[in-house]
């Protein structure tokens, strides 16, 4: 009676379950296979709508491909979820015969059906019999399509991407194992990678870090491990030494960001539309949350060496070409002013303004070595500062040099009218009717708007409509709105891409942007002051990141003053370095079959800057002297170290510690052969880190407070 029973509701979930109604919007599993695979792998924000207003939040993995998962990892998960995995086809029909025999709570949930209800399926959730029905109905109906389409390895990879370890904060593997370990996905050991797979089933309740539920997190973890043996995914050898090795911590701390301007942008763009009264929706969004990351930190930096003065707040935005935001900084501290000033403060763009006018003078038939005047128009008006007037120059070195006279001069010369038409094919509006000082920034607009129009330049030509969202999917799987493929409108002729990038490459090579540099990439931007330097921009880009970034003068307030040169350029020069190392080193890690590359990943960059091999890293000597100064590599094969401010300028593990030299050999020999303890506590100042080599901050001596803080909870 009780098999009767399960195979009667297993029927009744399929028959139940959302396919067999006809909607007039496509589901989340009819979308295209290349579709699914970008929203699998996309963080997404979760918004409410209640009767007290709109609760959201930000569900952020850092994604992994499936190369930068460890196998130990996809062996613990497959072992204690999904045993038969890599042979079914989404539904494991032995698995589900567990339901003819128990019903619902015997589970048969395959990983693809998990990912399924974790990922599209939360108004389904419910416990009562009914949602379950039609959840498990979905699960079933589903999950072989979905696993075809998306494939085995990326199916697997999304999996251990989206689910949560312990609340919103703790979404996907790698914010996991940076908290609870404090170390790189790569390095976990099998133990770890067990007791990880563990926690999936009930995280709350087998958190290793809690004193209550610790002991029941290690058996958990001893059961997968003995699972793998079972399934001979290990040796019993094997298993025996995990458990005897442990958990080994590591030395980074847990990976966080300030996702709040985002959401909020993501919230009050489409919520009103989208979200219904009592509803959770799902927006799959474009946020890189490595690339908030390092946003958000270059610019904690300039502010606390003094670059960004006490009186100037900001904002930033990173898109791609086409206009897909992958970061955004709303001002300096959220904490203190929820003020986002990347979408929402109205500013003068200063000299930024200028690109509508390159366009203009392009489409007119002027070339970058084009004569042009370069003299007031009345009295003094407009002031080229120190520059003074040069009275006639090119076109390529007015621009460069940003002289205002020439461009007020140009903008008449070819008719305001037409430039702020060029203007408003890039999507900034400088009012209805501006004379010719509008290319000098006297109107308002946003950094996003801004960076929006230089990202037309970098994306060949075509106009971009900045967006945050890729789909939005109700609780039961209902596309309510797909924004992954857009239409393209030109805005500025195909003639003039090239000529219009050359000059802004030029404003970085040898113009007032040299401040934004790169050493081994090409950069293309433009600065901009305002009067009195209330506004200072950049706005540029290098290697497909679109970068802009305001630093603005509070109303009223006093003191030093920044110029578009100066702390903006020298943001957007960090950002990008990192950027494109932490892209170009993850290509060549891809290409190595997921392996650390043996030569540096950015081929192109300066010897003196390229990361070292994994063979100069040694584990420090256990003695007292390895205790007291670092253990530098033999002199033939060490650069010059760089000095601390340079040093920390050029690179930061914690930003994007997969650059960083493998750790976990290291940390193997110290607990295998411990130092004695040093009684004298008092230590030398550690030494500046070398910039791509070796980290003096590895080193026993510098460790010393990391080992005692884990040593205490573990």
């Amino acid at each position: 009676m009780k098999r009767l029973f399960g195979a009667a509701t297993l029927a009744a979930a399929i028959v139940a379950s959302p396919h067999v109604r006809a909607e007039e919007n496509p589901s989340f599993w009819n979308l295209k296979p290349a579709d699914l695979r970008t929203l699998v792998a996309a963080p997404q924000v979760m918004v409410t709508r209640t009767a007290s207003g709109i609760d959201a939040y930000c569900r952020c993995p850092v994604v992994l491909k499936p190369h930068e998962i460890p196998e130990v990892m996809k062996k613990a998960i497959i072992a204690v979820e999904d045993k038969r995995y890599l042979d079914h086809g989404g539904v494991d029909l032995i698995a589900l015969a567990a339901i003819l025999r128990g019903g619902f709570s015997r589970g048969g949930s395959t990983i693809p059906m998990q990912l399924l209800k974790n990922l599209v399926l939360h108004d389904l959730q419910g416990r009562d019999f009914i949602s379950k029905i039609e959840r498990k109905g979905s699960e079933v109906w589903h999950a072989g399509s979905f696993d075809g389409a998306v494939g085995k390895q990326e199916l697997l990879a999304a999996y251990l991407n989206q689910i949560e370890f312990g609340g919103r904060e703790i979404v996907g593997l790698y914010r996991a194992s940076r908290h609870y370990f404090r170390k790189e996905p790569r390095d976990l050991n099998l133990y770890e990678a067990a007791l990880l797979a563990g926690m999936v089933q009930a995280p709350a309740r087998l958190n290793p870090l809690k004193e209550t539920t610790r002991e029941r997190a290690h058996a958990r973890a001893r059961l997968v491990l003995g699972l793998m043996v079972e399934q001979g995914l290990i040796k019993e050898a094997e298993k025996k030494r995990a458990e005897s090795t442990g958990i080994r911590p590591g030395l980074l701390a847990p990976f966080k960001i300030q996702a709040q301007a985002f959401t909020e942008w993501v919230v009050q763009s489409f919520a009103a539309e989208h979200v219904k009264d009592g509803e959770t929706i799902r927006f799959f969004v474009t946020l890189e949350p490595r690339h908030q990351r390092l946003a958000e930190t270059h610019l904690a930096g300039l502010v606390r060496e003094g670059a960004v003065p006490d009186a100037y707040e900001a904002g930033a935005v990173m898109m791609t070409p086409e206009g897909r935001v992958q970061a955004m900084v709303g001002s300096v501290d959220w904490s203190k002013r929820q003020f986002n000033n990347a979408v929402k403060a109205k500013v003068q763009p200063g000299s930024t303004a200028k690109l509508p006018l390159l366009v203009a003078a392009c489409e007119a038939g002027l070339s970058t070595e084009s004569r042009i005047t370069d003299e007031p128009v009345t009295g003094s008006w407009p002031s080229n500062g120190a520059l003074g007037y040069a009275g006639t120059t090119t076109l390529r070195e007015a621009f460069a040099s940003s002289r205002n006279a020439a461009a007020v001069r140009l903008a008449q010369s070819l008719g305001p009218r037409k430039v702020a038409e060029a203007s408003r094919r890039l999507g900034v509006d400088p009012g209805p009717d501006p004379d010719a000082g509008f290319v000098l920034g006297s109107y308002t607009t946003t950094v996003t708007a801004m960076t929006a129009a230089y990202a037309a330049v970098a994306n060949g030509g075509f106009r971009v409509e900045p967006t945050a969202v890729l789909a939005v999917v109700d609780g039961r799987g209902v596309v309510r709105a797909n924004f992954l493929e857009t239409a393209r409108t030109r805005a500025i002729p195909q003639r003039c891409v090239e000529p219009v990038r050359s000059v802004l490459g030029d404003v970085v090579r040898s113009g007032t942007g040299q401040g934004a540099a790169l050493k081994g990439w090409k950069a293309y931007g433009k600065t901009g002051t305002t009067t009195g330097n209330a506004d200072a921009w950049f706005v540029g880009w290098s290697e497909g990141r679109v970068l802009g970034v305001w630093m603005g003068r509070r109303r009223d307030a006093a003191g030093e003053a920044v110029a578009g040169r100066g702390a903006p350029a020298e943001y957007f020069r960090r950002v990008a370095t990192s950027t494109n190392a932490m892209a170009e080193y993850r290509v060549a890690q891809e290409r190595s079959g997921g392996r650390a590359p043996t030569a540096t990943a950015s081929a192109r960059r300066p010897a003196e800057e390229a990361a070292p091999q994994r063979a100069e890293r040694r584990a420090p000597a256990a003695t007292a002297e390895s205790r007291t100064r670092p253990n530098p590599a033999p002199q033939a094969e060490r650069r010059p170290a760089p000095s601390r401010e340079a040093a920390r300028r050029l690179t930061d593990w914690d930003l994007w510690p997969d650059l960083a030299p493998p750790r976990a050999a290291e940390r193997e020999f110290r607990r295998e052969a411990p130092p004695p303890r040093v009684t004298e506590r008092r230590r030398p100042a550690p030494p500046p880190r070398d910039a791509w080599g070796y980290d003096p901050w590895l080193d026993e001596a510098w460790e010393e407070d990391f080992v005692e803080e884990f040593d205490r909870l573990w």
